[in-house]
């Protein structure tokens, strides 16, 4: 695997690029390290989608179409695999298809080409970059398939992994409760930990707390993993941090973000309010 150390030609997820210029302004920026990071966290999580648990749909694509999507990937044009996936799509392949038999795969045959030094670090990281936009631009499709009913004020409240104060998202999953939300926390988990314990419950909303500015790299990094596991999931920042950062939703690229309680239920209930027009519709 080479760990090309050149000027990447562009960062593995929009956000970053944003983090990125934030950061400098603090007088640090992100290694290239942070980079290789962040396109592994893409391309791990894409990869353990659920396909191999699932009996293979009629429109499963062939080696021949995952192979063109992963040469569309690391190619010099921006937009030829979102391209390929909006004919896919188009052409009548389900949500489910696209996401764990051929975006899934196209991710973990780019992995691969990493490993055998197929492809270098800057190339990778440019064609996760494209994975996660085309999974970010999905998730109406996804929400669209997968709304079968008007869904209820249920959410994951949790801690950002390393984040040490969790009475912040206590305080708020309780009076959440008392608004009649059904709230489930988690506290103190780590990364993987953390993840996967939020792709089985299959939440819609997840609120996550964090206190400082530092937090920034690992709440984006969490975010990251998240979209690509759970494409549905809407994202609200709370805690310390949005009052340090006013534009740390932006940043990290979450939905939105609350500097306290009664504008985050707000929030909340707002996207409720659409996932139920949704539904309807």
């Amino acid at each position: 695997m080479r760990e090309d150390t050149a000027e990447f030609p562009d960062l593995p997820v929009p956000q970053l690029a944003r983090a990125q210029q934030s950061l400098e302004l603090r007088g640090a920026t992100l290694s290239a390290a942070a980079l290789r990071v962040l396109a592994r966290e893409v391309i791990l999580r894409v990869s353990r989608s659920d396909a191999h648990a699932q009996q293979a749909p009629a429109d499963v694509p062939g080696n021949a179409a995952i192979e063109l999507l992963c040469d569309a990937l690391l190619s010099g044009y921006d937009t030829a695999a979102a391209d390929l996936v909006q004919s896919e799509r188009l052409g009548g392949m389900t949500a489910d298809t696209l996401y764990h038999h051929y975006i899934a795969e196209a991710a973990r045959r780019l992995g691969l080409r990493w490993e055998r030094d197929e492809a270098t670090a800057a190339q990778v990281i440019l064609g996760a970059g494209r994975v996660y936009a085309i999974l970010r631009d999905l998730r109406s499709v996804f929400l669209a398939e997968h709304l079968t009913a008007p869904p209820g004020a249920e959410a994951v409240f949790a801690s950002v992994p390393g984040e040490t104060h969790g009475i912040g998202a206590t305080i708020a999953a309780d009076s959440l409760r008392r608004k009649g939300w059904d709230v489930t926390l988690r506290l103190g988990l780590g990364h993987d930990a953390l993840v996967e314990e939020i792709v089985r419950l299959r939440p819609t909303m997840v609120g996550l707390s964090a206190s400082l500015p530092t937090m920034t790299f690992t709440t984006a990094r969490l975010i990251v993993a998240l979209r690509m596991r759970c494409p549905q999931i809407w994202v609200l920042i709370g805690g310390p941090i949005v009052a340090h950062d006013p534009d740390i939703a932006t940043l990290v690229d979450a939905d939105a973000a609350a500097a306290d309680i009664e504008t985050g239920a707000k929030l909340m209930a707002a996207h409720l309010a659409e996932l139920n027009r949704l539904a309807r519709n």
